[in-house]
């Protein structure tokens, strides 16, 4: 079995693209991968939350290899679907892949809205903002791209390595990267692509060649009981 951990499908407002599901699906077909799951884009969820979830949502009922993440949109939601399997958290309130809003974390609404999350979250944000958090709140993340998009991988790892709620997710890193969370973290680790950011084919071959199955699918069922 193979699970691709990280895949946006929908239209991108910042992108101005429009990822087809139809083209995912024929994708993860073409490459030997089971099941994955799927996010909208933030900056569509951004635009129109609702809208956005429910897109992703519908794609999963009529598919029964995929499986939904909530995109949290500029306020904190007040009920996620049960039926999503994780939730993904992007730079909220700060800009996107470049600075962290370390005001959000002030936010009055943010105790109350990690305390109703049972759910694991996608969480991207500066390295010191997610240190900040994570030393705040008991609560499972999955940092994407081994950390790049925050900082230094290398301070992701040096950071989380012993704490167990902590995985990372393998889209666009390096072979040699990817090898060393391997090393460290294999049980925490998993796989994703970014599509469309990161080629299916060419972030499962990357990993293939170095990691086993707790990185190609065990870890990632076991997280998101699936």
């Amino acid at each position: 079995m193979i699970i691709d951990s990280h895949i946006h499908i929908g239209p991108s407002v910042s992108l101005g693209i429009d990822v087809k599901v139809e083209e995912v699906v024929d994708e993860l077909e073409r490459n030997g991968i089971d099941l994955a799951l799927v996010m909208s884009f933030p900056s569509y969820a951004e635009y129109d939350e609702k809208v956005a979830n429910e897109m992703v949502l519908k794609a999963c009922e009529e598919n029964e290899n995929l499986f939904p993440i909530y995109c949290i949109g500029k306020p904190f939601p007040e009920e996620i679907p049960e039926e999503f399997v994780a939730l993904k958290w992007h730079w909220v309130g700060g800009v996107a892949d470049l600075k962290s809003n370390y005001e959000t974390l002030k936010r009055e609404d943010l105790e109350d809205f990690v305390e109703r999350v049972s759910k694991p979250i996608f969480f991207e944000e500066e390295f010191t903002f997610t240190k900040i958090f994570l030393e705040r709140f008991d609560v499972k993340v999955v940092i994407p791209h081994l950390g790049l998009l925050g900082g230094n991988p290398a301070d992701f790892l040096r950071e989380f390595a012993e704490n167990e709620n902590v995985y990372f997710d393998t889209s666009l890193a390096s072979p040699s990267q990817i090898k060393e969370f391997y090393e460290t973290v294999p049980d925490r680790l998993i796989f994703g692509s970014d599509k469309p950011f990161g080629s299916i084919h060419h972030e499962l071959k990357k990993v293939a060649e170095i990691c086993d199955d707790r990185v190609l699918w065990k870890n990632a069922k076991r997280l998101f009981k699936l």
